[in-house]
């Protein structure tokens, strides 16, 4: 065969005087170049594209909610990209060979533009600061992490101030005169109010809290309000403890409405050995030593009083390696509400500390929490709780191919759930799961408030942020 041709099959034409078998065939549009070349080919692989980016929508919208990270429902579908939108998704697709690609990416740019030079456009050569600045974001990259929300453009740094706004409280119709006046007046209002707080007419706007008690204090002991804004999860903390590593919280308010004793929390979870748990819980704190199976069944205090659920913690740590970040302090909010926003249950996974001998993912655990809840036991100690699922480690290091650990659901020989009651100081801080998809198609039904219910293997995303970085390398 030879383009499609059998050279082993003479054809009937071959003794005609004038009659080319090849030359004979005219071109027939319909069915070579419109159903064929276009509709067959092209449209039916346009499509099969459309879907394959429909299947990475659904992934990208399946991912569960971290602090920090802008969730994106629709996937990477915008009329309109903004450089916000941009940064935000990068964060959950960046790839330890995202600098090699852009490497030689760059460097296939700087040898192809070089036509310009030889047929005498650009004789002088190529001196334009916005490109020169990409043969530093390698290096920049390395030090200072995924470029963020910095604008080296002057008017830029204002357009949304000066121009966006006073734009939509104008009539829209010769509008510049207005935006004019509008930025004016906002100026003036401006100047007003400094020179009344300086005068003492007005209170000072914006006064500096400090989130954490001064150096004289015991540790970080000071709560957070647990009905801030969503978008105030993670925040940078400006004061610094001495010698701070990581502090779990439970929120400041209990949950309204939730059980009040043992038995009612465990009909409520639909967790019969809650009461069992506690008891293992409470054995672990009282005598300071882990429940060896092989020692027999140990008796277990029973706790009967009452307690109190709570449906946030805030975890307080240093991420030194955070230049851009005030001290390395950072503070992110870990949920278990059942219905989060008048809409679907929410339960953060986390990283556990289990083993102070290694370092990194080897020294935790990762884990879900089903509940946080407190109560006193009768010695008079407060214990601040978490019932949580753990999850098991796949392989004893990362994917090869991802560069993450891989992680799955740990359940007992009998099926259920492998559970247990924490105390919260063991949590270091938030983890961030995604699913392991595999090359299947993402059902429709698969949405972040259930992936990590329906999916068997998780990622643990070591790019959700700088401390995620360090602790999952």
């Amino acid at each position: 065969m030879n383009g499609g041709v059998d050279i082993n099959v003479v054809p009937f034409t071959e003794d005609f005087p004038r009659a080319d078998i090849c030359q004979l065939l005219a071109p027939d549009i319909l069915h070579q170049l419109v159903k064929g070349g276009f509709k067959d080919h092209l449209v039916e692989w346009v499509a099969g594209a459309k879907e394959r980016m429909m299947d990475i929508d659904r992934r990208i919208a399946a991912a569960p909610p971290f602090p920090g990270l802008r969730r994106f429902p629709d996937g990477r579908g915008f009329s309109q990209w903004t450089g916000d939108d941009s940064k935000a998704l990068m964060k959950n697709v960046i790839t330890d060979d995202t600098l090699s690609d852009l490497k030689n990416a760059l460097d296939r740019f700087h040898y192809h533009r070089e036509i310009f030079r030889d047929v005498g456009v650009q004789v002088e050569g190529f001196s334009l600061p916005r490109q020169h600045s990409l043969v530093h974001y390698e290096a920049l990259i390395c030090l200072f992490g995924a470029p963020n929300g910095l604008c080296t453009s002057i008017t830029e740094s204002k357009h949304i101030t000066a121009v966006k706004k006073p734009w939509w409280r104008s009539s829209k119709y010769r509008a510049l005169g207005q935006i004019l006046r509008t930025n004016q007046r906002l100026a003036q209002l401006a100047a007003a109010r400094s020179d009344f707080e300086a005068r003492g007419m007005l209170p000072i706007s914006r006064p500096r809290e400090n989130v954490l008690q001064g150096p004289q204090s015991n540790g970080m002991s000071q709560h957070f309000d647990d009905m801030e804004d969503e978008h105030e999860h993670a925040g940078v903390v400006d004061d610094r403890p001495v010698l701070a590593h990581s502090d779990v919280k439970l929120a400041r308010c209990h949950a309204r409405g939730r059980a009040r004793s043992v038995p009612a929390l465990a009909i409520e979870l639909g967790i019969p050995t809650l009461s069992t748990l506690i008891g293992q819980f409470l054995y672990e704190q009282l005598q300071c030593e882990s429940i060896s199976p092989s020692a027999g069944a140990p008796r277990l205090p029973v706790f009967a009083g009452a307690l109190k659920v709570f449906h946030l913690a805030t975890a307080t740590f240093v991420s030194p390696s955070d230049l851009s970040r005030i001290g390395g302090m950072r503070r992110e909010k870990i949920r278990a509400i059942p219905v989060w926003h008048h809409g679907p249950a929410r339960y953060d996974t986390i990283f556990v500390s289990t083993d102070d001998t290694f370092n990194g993912m080897l020294s935790m655990e990762v884990a879900r929490v089903l509940c946080f809840f407190s109560f006193v036991y009768t010695n008079g100690y407060s214990y601040s709780c978490a019932l949580i699922h753990w999850f098991d480690r796949i392989a004893d290091e990362p994917d090869n191919l991802m560069g993450m650990w891989m992680v799955r659901p740990s359940f007992m020989a009998d099926g259920s759930k492998n559970l247990s009651v924490i105390h919260v100081d063991s949590i270091v801080c938030g983890a961030h799961l995604l699913p392991i998809f595999g090359r299947e198609q993402v059902p429709r039904s698969v949405d972040f408030h259930n992936s990590l219910d329906i999916y068997h293997g998780f990622y643990v995303n070591r790019f959700a942020d700088y401390h995620a970085f360090e602790l999952a390398s």
